[in-house]
């Protein structure tokens, strides 16, 4: 599949919409995702963001740092990470795409804060901390 992706949350009251190939796909592992996702990890993908358009009403907190979480105002679905430093990109849940399986991570990323028994597609790269 190729661009656009559409996507939203559970109740449907965020939607989103990306006209352009992402930057990256990728799975993370380190605690905050997995924490901010209620997840073994957080798989998404990242937009610049002036490729993709939102609607819907979003609560934000911020779990670090360097990045701000959105999540769905009624239904709670955690649906956007949005990083603070340039350039301005917006990751978006894989889970949230109406075809989850539009697209494929390529990598995953802090397998140093891994959990012990979540498996790890032997055919990507590996990254202890984010990708260099």
């Amino acid at each position: 599949m190729t661009a656009p992706y559409e996507g939203g949350c559970l109740c449907g009251q965020v939607r989103w919409r990306a006209t352009a190939e992402p930057a990256n796909v990728r799975v993370c592992h380190c605690r905050n995702c997995r924490r901010a996702v209620g997840g073994p990890f957080f798989a998404r993908a990242v937009f610049l963001a002036h490729d993709i358009e939102r609607t819907g009403e979003t609560t934000r907190w911020p779990t670090s740092e360097r990045v701000d979480r959105l999540s769905c105002a009624r239904c709670g679905t955690p649906t956007f990470a949005e990083p603070k430093d340039p350039p301005a990109r917006l990751g978006v849940a894989l889970t949230s795409l109406d075809d989850p399986g539009a697209l494929v991570p390529e990598a995953h990323t802090w397998v140093s804060e891994k959990l012990a028994w979540a498996p790890l597609d032997p055919s990507l790269p590996r990254f202890e901390k984010g990708p260099a």
